[in-house]
């Protein structure tokens, strides 16, 4: 899979261009990725009750939910809970990647707490000998 090679400038994402001015592309999932963590997933009711509050992407539906819900954790207490629920939102919004044959597994992702702030790494197994790893710090705790 060939994706946009995207960089990370003060705090924002944004397209590399390379010296033709064109979008630099390499066989990775970088915008696959950020797009699955970062987009909105709708809350349940059971997690936000007010219906207008539940956020979600527009094109999400009952057959289909592209996102994650880590924009319900952004302000909650690092704890070990927390961090366990940011590990398996990030599993599941990535786990489309395996089910439409792009990689074989999604390894468990890690997060640390570097500087009261927390750092995922996910590693995705294209094949048995294609390995690519995705690091990002994924807020400020606000929280804490």
């Amino acid at each position: 899979m060939t994706d946009a090679v995207l960089n990370r400038d003060n705090g924002y994402w944004d397209f590399n261009f390379n010296d033709a001015g064109q979008i630099e592309v390499k066989s990775f999932f970088d915008t696959s990725i950020l797009r699955s963590i970062y987009g909105e997933r709708r809350a349940s009711p059971d997690e936000v009750p007010e219906p207008q509050y539940r956020r979600g992407w527009i094109g999400n539906d009952e057959d289909f939910e592209a996102g994650s819900k880590l924009w319900l954790l952004h302000q909650a207490r690092l704890t070990r809970t927390t961090i366990n629920r940011i590990q398996d939102e990030v599993e599941k919004a990535l786990l489309w990647l395996v089910e439409d044959g792009f990689a074989v597994s999604i390894d468990d992702p890690n997060v640390i707490i570097s500087s009261g702030r927390p750092v995922l790494t996910v590693t995705i197994r294209r094949s048995k000998n294609e390995v690519d790893t995705f690091r990002a710090t994924l807020w400020d705790n606000t929280g804490q």
